[in-house]
Protein backbone atom coordinates (compact mmCIF):
# COMPACT_ATOMS: atom_id res chain seq x y z
CA UNK A 1 0.00 0.00 0.00
CA UNK A 2 2.87 2.30 1.43
CA UNK A 3 4.49 2.00 -2.33
CA UNK A 4 0.89 2.54 -4.63
CA UNK A 5 0.74 5.63 -2.54
CA UNK A 6 4.21 7.23 -3.24
CA UNK A 7 3.50 6.01 -7.02
CA UNK A 8 0.74 7.72 -6.95
CA UNK A 9 1.86 10.98 -5.07
CA UNK A 10 4.69 11.22 -7.07
CA UNK A 11 2.29 10.45 -10.97
CA UNK A 12 0.06 13.17 -9.44
CA UNK A 13 2.96 15.71 -8.41
CA UNK A 14 4.75 15.04 -12.09
CA UNK A 15 1.34 16.11 -13.31
CA UNK A 16 0.60 18.93 -11.16
CA UNK A 17 4.05 19.83 -12.60
CA UNK A 18 3.51 19.40 -16.06
CA UNK A 19 0.60 21.76 -15.76
CA UNK A 20 2.12 24.63 -14.31
CA UNK A 21 4.97 23.82 -17.03
CA UNK A 22 2.57 24.34 -19.93
CA UNK A 23 0.91 27.47 -18.14
CA UNK A 24 4.65 28.83 -17.62
CA UNK A 25 5.83 28.21 -21.15
CA UNK A 26 2.41 29.26 -23.48
CA UNK A 27 3.69 32.92 -23.84
CA UNK A 28 6.93 31.91 -25.32
CA UNK A 29 5.26 28.90 -27.67
CA UNK A 30 2.28 30.99 -28.50
CA UNK A 31 4.63 34.61 -29.14
CA UNK A 32 8.24 33.30 -29.53
CA UNK A 33 9.19 36.35 -30.93
CA UNK A 34 11.63 36.82 -34.12
CA UNK A 35 13.92 40.24 -34.51
CA UNK A 36 14.10 41.47 -37.81
CA UNK A 37 17.69 40.05 -39.79
CA UNK A 38 19.05 43.50 -41.48
CA UNK A 39 20.91 41.76 -44.22
CA UNK A 40 16.92 40.97 -45.19
CA UNK A 41 15.71 44.19 -44.18
CA UNK A 42 18.47 45.85 -47.07
CA UNK A 43 17.25 43.06 -49.55
CA UNK A 44 13.13 44.14 -49.39
CA UNK A 45 14.67 47.74 -49.62
CA UNK A 46 16.78 46.80 -52.67
CA UNK A 47 13.71 44.92 -54.53
CA UNK A 48 11.84 47.14 -53.48
CA UNK A 49 13.08 50.91 -54.11
CA UNK A 50 9.71 52.50 -53.00
CA UNK A 51 9.05 50.72 -49.84
CA UNK A 52 8.48 53.07 -46.93
CA UNK A 53 8.39 52.39 -43.23
CA UNK A 54 4.93 51.50 -41.53
CA UNK A 55 5.28 53.30 -38.30
CA UNK A 56 1.87 53.09 -35.86
CA UNK A 57 1.73 54.11 -32.16
CA UNK A 58 -0.34 51.56 -30.43
CA UNK A 59 -3.10 52.57 -27.68
CA UNK A 60 -1.02 52.25 -24.58
CA UNK A 61 1.56 54.04 -26.89
CA UNK A 62 4.03 51.53 -27.64
CA UNK A 63 5.57 51.83 -31.24
CA UNK A 64 5.47 49.20 -33.77
CA UNK A 65 6.68 49.05 -36.54
CA UNK A 66 6.72 47.21 -40.40
CA UNK A 67 6.44 48.28 -44.23
CA UNK A 68 4.25 49.83 -46.91
CA UNK A 69 4.73 49.52 -50.31
CA UNK A 70 2.40 51.66 -52.15
CA UNK A 71 1.25 50.74 -56.01
CA UNK A 72 -0.59 53.71 -57.62
CA UNK A 73 -2.91 54.06 -60.59
CA UNK A 74 -3.96 57.60 -62.13
CA UNK A 75 -2.26 59.10 -58.97
CA UNK A 76 -4.13 56.91 -56.19
CA UNK A 77 -2.90 53.91 -54.44
CA UNK A 78 -4.18 50.88 -55.39
CA UNK A 79 -6.23 48.39 -53.07
CA UNK A 80 -4.09 47.23 -50.14
CA UNK A 81 -3.30 43.46 -48.57
CA UNK A 82 -2.62 43.97 -45.08
CA UNK A 83 -0.87 40.98 -43.74
CA UNK A 84 -0.68 39.30 -39.91
CA UNK A 85 1.69 37.42 -39.64
CA UNK A 86 2.40 33.61 -38.16
CA UNK A 87 4.28 33.14 -34.79
CA UNK A 88 7.37 32.75 -36.03
CA UNK A 89 7.69 35.30 -38.93
CA UNK A 90 8.39 39.17 -38.54
CA UNK A 91 7.10 41.11 -41.75
CA UNK A 92 10.28 40.97 -43.95
CA UNK A 93 9.28 37.37 -45.27
CA UNK A 94 6.26 38.60 -46.45
CA UNK A 95 7.88 41.41 -48.22
CA UNK A 96 10.42 39.57 -49.75
CA UNK A 97 8.51 37.49 -51.85
CA UNK A 98 4.62 38.86 -51.65
CA UNK A 99 5.24 42.14 -53.57
CA UNK A 100 6.14 40.43 -56.71
CA UNK A 101 3.81 38.31 -56.69
CA UNK A 102 1.35 40.81 -55.87
CA UNK A 103 1.99 43.44 -58.31
CA UNK A 104 -1.51 44.84 -58.53
CA UNK A 105 -1.87 45.59 -55.02
CA UNK A 106 -0.40 48.05 -52.47
CA UNK A 107 1.06 45.93 -49.91
CA UNK A 108 1.87 46.41 -45.82
CA UNK A 109 2.06 44.91 -42.85
CA UNK A 110 3.45 45.48 -39.40
CA UNK A 111 5.12 43.38 -36.80
CA UNK A 112 3.39 42.32 -33.71
CA UNK A 113 4.72 43.42 -30.34
CA UNK A 114 8.26 41.89 -29.80
CA UNK A 115 8.87 41.32 -33.62
CA UNK A 116 10.94 43.18 -36.60
CA UNK A 117 11.50 46.44 -34.68
CA UNK A 118 8.14 46.85 -32.90
CA UNK A 119 8.50 46.92 -29.02
CA UNK A 120 6.41 46.26 -26.64
CA UNK A 121 5.56 42.00 -25.31
CA UNK A 122 2.68 40.51 -27.58
CA UNK A 123 -0.69 38.90 -26.06
CA UNK A 124 -3.89 38.10 -27.72
CA UNK A 125 -5.40 41.12 -26.46
CA UNK A 126 -2.73 43.31 -26.99
CA UNK A 127 -2.35 41.67 -30.81
CA UNK A 128 -5.67 42.50 -31.25
CA UNK A 129 -6.22 45.86 -30.40
CA UNK A 130 -3.21 47.26 -32.15
CA UNK A 131 -4.38 45.08 -35.51
CA UNK A 132 -7.40 47.65 -35.52
CA UNK A 133 -5.01 50.78 -34.93
CA UNK A 134 -2.83 49.57 -37.74
CA UNK A 135 -5.95 48.84 -40.12
CA UNK A 136 -7.05 52.17 -39.61
CA UNK A 137 -3.71 53.44 -40.02
CA UNK A 138 -3.49 52.07 -43.26
CA UNK A 139 -7.24 52.95 -43.97
CA UNK A 140 -6.12 56.93 -43.79
CA UNK A 141 -2.91 56.01 -45.62
CA UNK A 142 -5.25 55.03 -48.96
CA UNK A 143 -7.62 57.58 -48.50
CA UNK A 144 -11.76 57.18 -48.42
CA UNK A 145 -12.21 54.79 -51.46
CA UNK A 146 -9.16 52.75 -50.29
CA UNK A 147 -10.22 49.28 -49.98
CA UNK A 148 -8.45 46.29 -47.98
CA UNK A 149 -8.20 43.05 -47.98
CA UNK A 150 -6.61 41.37 -45.11
CA UNK A 151 -4.66 38.64 -44.92
CA UNK A 152 -2.83 36.41 -41.97
CA UNK A 153 -1.23 33.04 -41.43
CA UNK A 154 -1.47 30.44 -38.74
CA UNK A 155 -1.26 32.88 -35.74
CA UNK A 156 -2.10 35.77 -38.34
CA UNK A 157 -5.32 34.23 -39.63
CA UNK A 158 -7.23 34.63 -36.26
CA UNK A 159 -5.72 38.05 -36.03
CA UNK A 160 -7.41 39.16 -39.60
CA UNK A 161 -10.56 37.41 -38.96
CA UNK A 162 -10.94 39.45 -35.67
CA UNK A 163 -10.17 42.79 -37.89
CA UNK A 164 -12.78 41.54 -40.62
CA UNK A 165 -15.39 41.17 -37.72
CA UNK A 166 -14.68 44.98 -36.28
CA UNK A 167 -13.65 47.09 -39.72
CA UNK A 168 -15.15 46.68 -43.52
CA UNK A 169 -12.66 44.91 -45.59
CA UNK A 170 -12.95 43.44 -49.06
CA UNK A 171 -12.35 40.49 -48.40
CA UNK A 172 -10.19 37.75 -45.88
CA UNK A 173 -7.50 35.77 -46.92
CA UNK A 174 -6.89 32.71 -43.65
CA UNK A 175 -3.90 30.66 -44.66
CA UNK A 176 -3.74 27.62 -42.19
CA UNK A 177 -6.08 28.43 -40.31
CA UNK A 178 -7.69 27.11 -37.01
CA UNK A 179 -11.32 27.13 -35.40
CA UNK A 180 -9.07 28.57 -31.90
CA UNK A 181 -5.61 27.89 -30.33
CA UNK A 182 -7.58 26.33 -27.36
CA UNK A 183 -8.45 23.28 -29.53
CA UNK A 184 -4.88 22.88 -31.30
CA UNK A 185 -3.40 23.17 -27.97
CA UNK A 186 -6.00 20.53 -26.56
CA UNK A 187 -4.57 18.59 -29.78
CA UNK A 188 -0.97 18.68 -29.07
CA UNK A 189 -1.71 18.23 -25.18
CA UNK A 190 -4.47 15.65 -24.92
CA UNK A 191 -4.40 14.81 -21.22
CA UNK A 192 -3.89 18.58 -19.66
CA UNK A 193 -6.74 20.59 -19.01
CA UNK A 194 -6.13 23.64 -21.77
CA UNK A 195 -9.11 25.49 -21.34
CA UNK A 196 -8.05 26.10 -17.66
CA UNK A 197 -4.46 26.81 -18.76
CA UNK A 198 -5.03 29.05 -22.19
CA UNK A 199 -3.84 32.41 -21.61
CA UNK A 200 -4.68 33.42 -25.60
CA UNK A 201 -7.09 31.47 -26.68
CA UNK A 202 -7.62 33.10 -30.01
CA UNK A 203 -10.81 31.79 -30.80
CA UNK A 204 -11.93 32.44 -34.30
CA UNK A 205 -14.93 30.84 -34.53
CA UNK A 206 -16.63 33.88 -32.26
CA UNK A 207 -15.50 36.22 -35.11
CA UNK A 208 -16.87 34.52 -37.91
CA UNK A 209 -20.83 34.84 -37.79
CA UNK A 210 -19.98 38.73 -37.96
CA UNK A 211 -17.61 38.61 -41.22
CA UNK A 212 -19.82 39.34 -44.52
CA UNK A 213 -17.11 39.33 -47.17
CA UNK A 214 -15.34 36.46 -49.10
CA UNK A 215 -12.97 34.26 -47.11
CA UNK A 216 -10.30 32.23 -49.19
CA UNK A 217 -9.05 29.30 -46.75
CA UNK A 218 -5.77 28.08 -48.18
CA UNK A 219 -5.34 24.66 -45.69
CA UNK A 220 -1.75 22.80 -46.02
CA UNK A 221 -3.33 18.58 -46.78
CA UNK A 222 -0.05 17.85 -44.78
CA UNK A 223 -0.10 19.79 -41.86
CA UNK A 224 0.85 18.19 -38.46
CA UNK A 225 0.90 21.69 -36.57
CA UNK A 226 -2.54 22.92 -37.04
CA UNK A 227 -4.66 20.10 -38.82
CA UNK A 228 -6.70 20.49 -42.06
CA UNK A 229 -9.87 19.70 -38.94
CA UNK A 230 -9.23 22.66 -37.65
CA UNK A 231 -9.81 24.90 -40.89
CA UNK A 232 -12.64 22.62 -41.49
CA UNK A 233 -14.45 23.12 -38.28
CA UNK A 234 -13.64 27.18 -38.81
CA UNK A 235 -15.03 26.68 -42.65
CA UNK A 236 -18.26 25.29 -40.89
CA UNK A 237 -18.72 28.26 -38.79
CA UNK A 238 -18.39 30.72 -41.34
CA UNK A 239 -21.41 31.81 -42.90
CA UNK A 240 -20.12 34.47 -45.99
CA UNK A 241 -19.14 33.74 -49.04
CA UNK A 242 -15.78 31.14 -48.73
CA UNK A 243 -13.68 29.35 -51.05
CA UNK A 244 -12.17 26.67 -49.31
CA UNK A 245 -8.87 25.18 -50.83
CA UNK A 246 -6.52 22.16 -49.87
CA UNK A 247 -3.24 22.20 -51.66
CA UNK A 248 -2.09 18.55 -51.28
CA UNK A 249 1.30 17.27 -49.90
CA UNK A 250 2.05 20.60 -48.40
CA UNK A 251 3.02 21.41 -44.71
CA UNK A 252 2.31 24.20 -42.87
CA UNK A 253 5.59 25.94 -43.52
CA UNK A 254 6.32 24.95 -46.91
CA UNK A 255 2.46 25.81 -48.35
CA UNK A 256 4.23 28.84 -49.63
CA UNK A 257 6.38 27.01 -52.02
CA UNK A 258 3.72 25.53 -53.74
CA UNK A 259 2.86 27.15 -56.87
CA UNK A 260 -1.09 26.58 -56.63
CA UNK A 261 -0.67 29.03 -53.34
CA UNK A 262 -0.21 32.26 -55.08
CA UNK A 263 -2.15 31.19 -57.80
CA UNK A 264 -5.03 31.17 -55.64
CA UNK A 265 -4.54 34.15 -53.76
CA UNK A 266 -4.04 36.09 -57.17
CA UNK A 267 -7.25 34.62 -58.74
CA UNK A 268 -9.26 35.80 -55.12
CA UNK A 269 -7.84 38.85 -55.19
CA UNK A 270 -8.71 39.51 -58.29
CA UNK A 271 -12.39 38.55 -57.81
CA UNK A 272 -13.35 40.51 -54.18
CA UNK A 273 -11.50 43.59 -55.72
CA UNK A 274 -13.40 43.68 -59.18
CA UNK A 275 -17.17 43.79 -56.98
Amino acid sequence: MKIAAVVGLAAMLAYLGYCVMLYLAQDGMVFPGRTADPARVAEIKRYYPRLEPFTVTAGDGTALTGYYLPRLADGKPLPAVLYFAGNLEDQTGFFLWSPNELRFATIAGVDYRGYGGSAGKPSEASVKADALVIYDALAQKLGPDGRIVVMGRSLGSGVAAYVAANRPVAGVILVTPYDSLLAVGQEGHPYAPVRLLMKHPFDTTADAPKISAPALFLVAGDDTLIKPVRSEHLAAAWPGPKTYEVIPHATHNNIIDNPQYWKAIREFLKGCLAQ
